[in-house]
């Protein structure tokens, strides 16, 4: 508990107490009297806002913990091989910590380098004692077991620069523990929300019958059955993109390269397009509502596709990037440090797809350009996102005056780690890519058979109904068994039913892009395969009910 009030930034319990619990649970039974004096709502609404407040205070420090310890898994990889380079400069242990808290750019890893110096410095407790403590504190078991061995090592006075080479594997070791542990949660959290949807189809299978037995109406039913299709969507892309590490393919520059260039485009094209298309769809008015979201958002395949490509291009380039680093390091090292010359002397080798961004950093460098930015835009035209962390880590380093060839064999080492690590992931989103294609067929066919057979049966229960008040007899009889049948307006449902499958489409395709890491945008193309899949069995599944039941085809 100590440890998690302190992660709150709390000194003790307290602090805690007064700054944290009491306003929330005062805020609680405010709200509390509040909706029960002035507003008309059911008993229970009341309640839970005081439930709600006592859920927030237990949940709201494990919450910041599981967030803290993603965001470390984060960059971790980043942070060890930056260490592990930038102690080829043969700095002393508080540089070290300060170059890795400047400019935030670890996160949470920064910010504990930077309380590192100040307790060991300001407080005068000394480096190795400072980091026992922060590693007590440290939210990531990875992040404080290298704490706690980087404290030993300060304790027996071994050299920074063989401990911190030493460390690469044993960090990257654990970090692929827990790489391999998050995707195992993927297939977790994969199996979870297959299950959930297939009950929820199930659970509509069965309540659409309720009209017919209690006379509720089914809007009622598909009302409540889309919020709860909304409300396990979220909740799985939420869990999935805040509580599992992220290992994203494509950078954030806003300098671009030419295929994303290329993508943003052809989104100015593609989707006014499909804006125009879907509102001269729905003024001509003569297809399903589903048909309409389908066949309006085709062209937004153009997009998902060169947002593909993208990514496949980005790929290529970080397989060619460690090859690409050793050799620069190599030359460099032999060159004493020439990097403009270093990059002439390779512009003869064949690295690939990485070719001209190479020949384009050296005429950069050449003309004299901003060194830093140079490198900026080499990562801007690759459009990888580990080329960009590790080409900052390379540059840095190397014109800091650290030892290049050792510089670049850690970033290639743990650059061609990550990439196998990457396969793992990439494979993982290709089976759930699969997975939620036949959940959204067997979530869909089930929804659309069950309003099939609502409609048919409500139908013959009306007819029934209606003959029988012919006879005085029969009329009572009928009238004590069968409740007052609903009219099902099957327009209407269609349309619920469209947009549950358009809210389930976009969830899907964007939980694929969250798992594989990729371009956004790539998600256009499986959402429109999920549409006309979705629209496909709109059509087909009424006609085969009509063929089967032999009755009249939905709306």
């Amino acid at each position: 508990m100590d440890r998690l009030i302190a992660l709150m930034g709390f000194d003790k319990m307290e602090d805690f107490l007064l700054k944290f619990v009491i306003p929330v649970i005062g805020v609680s039974i405010l709200l509390f009297f509040s909706t029960m004096l002035f507003l008309s709502l059911p008993f229970w609404v009341p309640y839970l806002f005081l439930l709600g407040g006592i859920i927030f205070i237990a949940a709201y420090p494990v919450i910041l913990r599981e967030l803290k310890k993603v965001e470390i898994h984060e960059n971790i990889h980043f942070f060890i091989t930056y260490a592990g380079t930038i102690s080829t400069l043969h700095i002393n242990r508080t540089m070290l910590f300060k170059k890795i808290a400047e400019g935030r750019k670890y996160g949470v890893i920064s910010d504990t380098a930077e309380k590192i110096v100040y307790l060991a410095k300001a407080w005068n407790l000394g480096f190795a004692r400072t980091c026992r403590k922060m590693a007590a504190l440290a939210p990531s078991r990875i992040f404080g077991d290298f704490l706690d061995r980087f404290a030993a090592v300060l304790d027996f006075g071994e050299d920074l620069e063989t401990f911190l080479t030493e460390e690469q594997d044993a960090v990257m070791d654990d970090y692929e523990t827990e790489y391999k542990k998050s995707l195992e949660s993927i297939k977790m959290l994969q199996e979870v929300f297959i299950s959930m949807t297939i009950s929820i189809a199930f659970g509509m299978a069965a309540a659409l019958l309720l009209p017919l037995i209690m006379g509720i109406s089914i809007m009622v039913v598909i009302k409540w059955a889309l919020l709860a299709l909304i409300v396990m969507d979220m909740l799985m892309v939420l869990l999935i993109k805040g509580f599992i590490p992220s290992d994203t393919i494509c950078h954030d520059l806003p300098i671009k390269d030419e295929g994303t260039k290329r993508l943003h485009k052809s989104l100015m094209i593609t989707f006014p397009v499909s804006f125009i298309l879907l509102a001269l769809l729905f003024w001509w008015n003569r297809l399903p509502f589903l048909t309409n979201l389908a066949v309006a958002s085709t062209p937004l395949i153009v997009s998902g596709l060169l947002a593909v490509e993208e990514e496949n291009d980005v790929f290529r380039r970080d397989k060619a990037f460690p090859a690409f680093i050793r050799s620069l390091g190599g030359t460099i090292y032999v060159r004493q440090g020439g990097v403009i010359s270093s990059l002439g002397a390779l512009r003869v080798h064949d690295f690939g797809i990485l070719n001209p961004m190479v020949i384009n950093l050296y005429r950069r460098l050449r003309l004299g350009s901003d060194r830093f930015k140079s490198w900026i835009y080499f990562a801007g035209e690759t459009g990888s996102n580990m080329i960009k962390n590790f080409i900052n880590i390379f540059a840095e380093s190397v014109y800091l005056g650290g030892n290049a060839q050792q510089i670049a064999n850690i970033i290639s080492k743990n650059f061609t780690r990550l990439l196998s690590l990457r396969k793992l992931r990439l494979q993982l989103a290709s089976g759930l890519r699969g997975s939620l294609y036949g959940a959204l067929l067997g979530f869909t066919t089930t929804v659309y058979m069950s309003a099939a057979i609502t409609k048919l049966l409500s139908g013959m229960f009306s007819s029934a109904f209606e003959a029988s008040q012919v006879q005085g007899e029969m009329a009572s009889i009928v009238s004590s068994i069968l409740p007052p049948i609903p009219s099902v307006d099957m327009f209407t449902v269609n349309i619920y039913i469209g947009v549950m499958v358009l809210v389930h489409s976009i969830m899907s395709a964007l939980m694929v892009k969250l798992v594989d890491g990729g371009n956004k945008y790539a998600a256009l193309f499986d959402m429109n395969l999920m549409l006309w899949l979705g629209a496909l069995l709109g059509w087909g599944v009424p006609k085969m009910a009509n063929w089967a039941f032999g009755t009249m085809a939905l709306g």
